[in-house]
Formats: C-alpha cells, sequence, structure tokens
C-alpha cells in the first residue's frame, strides 16, 4: 500500500480537509503498515526497541537477506556475542587469552585464501603450490624444539636433533671452518666419493671395517702419508701380491707366508738337539754351552733361511734328514753360514749359498 495523506485543506477551518474518522483511518494504517514493514509486531517474529533487535519466536534465527547483488554494509565495528570483534580486516578475540575458533562442517576445511585447514592439517589449495612458512625480521620458524633459520636446522632444547628414518643427502658439508663430526658408527652402503683431502681433521675414525665377511676394498691408489701399522700385537699381512713401483722401507718384520724374513733367533748348544724355526728369517747360532745337533722342518714353497755361525764354543751339525745334501752341514767357526731355501716339490732344503760351512 502506498502512503496515504491526510487531507488537511487550503487554509485553517475552510472545511476542505478530511473528516477526522477518514484522517485517522489513514492514520492507523499507516502505522500498520509500518509496523508490519519493519517488522515490529509479534506476528512477524521480530520486534526493535531502541538500538536491539530481537526474535520474539523462542530458538528463531534473525536473518538479513539483501535482494539481488545488494550488500550487507556495516559501517563500524561488529562485536559478536561479548567474545569476538571486527574491525575492518581485523577480526580480534575480545576474551584475555581466548582462542578464535573457526569450525567447519564435516569434512569440510577452513580456507584461507590458497591454505586450507582440515583438523590438524594444513595444505595449499592451488595445484603444485609450495607450502611456505616465513619468519619477519630476524624471526625463525619454530616447530616443537625445532628452529629454523635460513637454512640453518638446530635444537632449541639440549636434546640432539634426530632422523629416525633413512636420510639421502646430496650433499654433506660444514658450513665453517670446524670438522664435520661423526660421534657414533656410521654404516655406507653405497660408494664414498672424496674429493678432497681423508686425514684425522676432516674424518675422526679409529677402524675402518667391512660390514660382511668380504674385506675393506680401495680400487684406486692409497697415498698413506703417515706410518702403515698392524693393530694389536699382529703383524702387517698382504694375503695376495703387493707391488711396489718405489723403494720400500721396512723397519720391523715382514712376514711372508706365515714366516718373518728378517726376523732373528738365536741357537743356544747345549750338546743335544736343537730345532731351527720356520717362522724367522735368520737363526744365529751359539755353541758356547755344548755342540749342538740341528733339526729343521718343512717350511714353504720359496721360504729363504739363513744360517750364521756367531759364537763358535763347539760344532753344530745339521744333518740330512730335511736337507738335500749327501750327509751334513758343519759349522766350527765364527762367520761360517748358509743360506737354505725349501721347495714343494722335493719336500727339501735347499743349500744356495755358503760361507765358510763344510757340505758333505
Amino acid at each position: 500500500m502506498a502512503q496515504q495523506t491526510v487531507g488537511i485543506g487550503s487554509s485553517a477551518n475552510d472545511g476542505t480537509g478530511d473528516p477526522l474518522r477518514t484522517a485517522f483511518t489513514k492514520i492507523n494504517e499507516n502505522f500498520t503498515e509500518l509496523y508490519a514493514t519493519t517488522g515490529m509486531d509479534t506476528d512477524k517474529g521480530i520486534d526493535i526497541n531502541a538500538n536491539t533487535i530481537t526474535s520474539t519466536r523462542t530458538n528463531d534465527d534473525i536473518i538479513i537477506d539483501p535482494n539481488g547483488t545488494g550488500k550487507i554494509e556495516l559501517a563500524a565495528d561488529v562485536e559478536i556475542d561479548n567474545g569476538l570483534n571486527i574491525n575492518a580486516a581485523t577480526i580480534t578475540s575480545l576474551t584475555t587469552n581466548g582462542d578464535i575458533t573457526l569450525t567447519p562442517n564435516g569434512t569440510g576445511g577452513v580456507v584461507i585464501d590458497s591454505i586450507k585447514v582440515t583438523e590438524n592439517e594444513i595444505a595449499a589449495t592451488n595445484t603444485n603450490d609450495d607450502l611456505v612458512l616465513s619468519a619477519a625480521g630476524t624471526g625463525n620458524v619454530v616447530m616443537g624444539a625445532i628452529r629454523i633459520n635460513g637454512s640453518q636446522i638446530s635444537s632449541d632444547d639440549s636434546n640432539a636433533i634426530q632422523i629416525k628414518e633413512t636420510l639421502q643427502v646430496d650433499n654433506l658439508s660444514s658450513d665453517d671452518s670446524s670438522a664435520l663430526n661423526v660421534t657414533s658408527g656410521m654404516t655406507i652402503a653405497g660408494a664414498v666419493d672424496v674429493g678432497g683431502t681423508l686425514s684425522a681433521s676432516t674424518v675422526d675414525v679409529n677402524t675402518i671395517q667391512s660390514t660382511d665377511s668380504a674385506g675393506v676394498v680401495v680400487n684406486d691408489g692409497l697415498s698413506v702419508a703417515g706410518p702403515l701399522n698392524a693393530a694389536g700385537s699382529s703383524v702387517l699381512q698382504v694375503t695376495d701380491g703387493i707391488d711396489i713401483e718405489g723403494s720400500a722401507t721396512v723397519e720391523g718384520n715382514l712376514q711372508v707366508d706365515g714366516y718373518q724374513a728378517f726376523s732373528t733367533e738365536t741357537i743356544s748348544g747345549s750338546g743335544g738337539s736343537n730345532a731351527i724355526s720356520v717362522s724367522t728369517g735368520v737363526s744365529l747360532i751359539n755353541t758356547s754351552g755344548g755342540t749342538a745337533t740341528l733339526t729343521f722342518a718343512d717350511g714353504v714353497n720359496g721360504q729363504v733361511k739363513h744360517l750364521i755361525m756367531v759364537v763358535a764354543g763347539n760344532n753344530a751339525t745339521l744333518s740330512n734328514t730335511n736337507l738335500n745334501v749327501t750327509t751334513q752341514i758343519l759349522f766350527n767357526a765364527v762367520g761360517e753360514a748358509a743360506t737354505l731355501v725349501f721347495d714343494s716339490t722335493t719336500g727339501k732344503w735347499n743349500v744356495v749359498g755358503v760361507q765358510g760351512a763344510t757340505i758333505s
């Protein structure tokens, strides 16, 4: 209904205006339409009192629904249930230390720009987009006790950063002048390529060993700046051939095929049988205590043995029991010597050199 105007005539009391009944009927009808339009009657469910709009029906919603492309515009701050304030693009909790909770329905998530939060998962919504966490200024990205600052990851407590599963690293290096330290054991299943110098300052290890029955293999050249020693009381063993292009200096004993080629023993004659050791390279004969009847066990094929008399108090005799001579070798003067080589074909020792000793 259009607004009805009460006719008041051209001038006061000229008799041309609406009668009182007609005038008040128009007024009543205007008010009825006004109340109906604004919802200010209990039949429509809305009551407007001063600056308060209230639903008059129990548990009813209040719906503001503009027409077409119309918008709902609120020109000032919006306060919701004394707990939330909206000012321009800022949403603030009015409760001290209070959270702001956005709860989607069912499997839905909360989408902010191109980020979607579903329960405890944060995901990018655009295909192939990165998920970027950036701190402001000199700030860091902190997750629990893990702190990320640029390209550095550190722990905020005294515990070490632990990676429980397999870690694949394209390039492992120290970002300062200090060494890269591995405090516990490290197993490397694949090849190791060391581009620089491998020394005590870069790799701090006392033992390199194979995890299976195969030995540690160095496919290319191996350069050792310091001494090459055997571990503990063991001797240094080379089970296969060794090719030495330059000079070789051996300060201790060199074990070859089970015997120490440059080691010595002393045989002291005492009137009885004296066995010549097959584990040493040189036997020094001292007969100051009596005669020596020498015996000799089998060696290994190609083994070399040197016999030298250093004290000639009495005779020393090596019979032909395991020797390729007719009767014996006799030593009875200082400086007398013989060099023997064992061959596995005859199973005996052969004289390849003699100095002063008597062969019969």
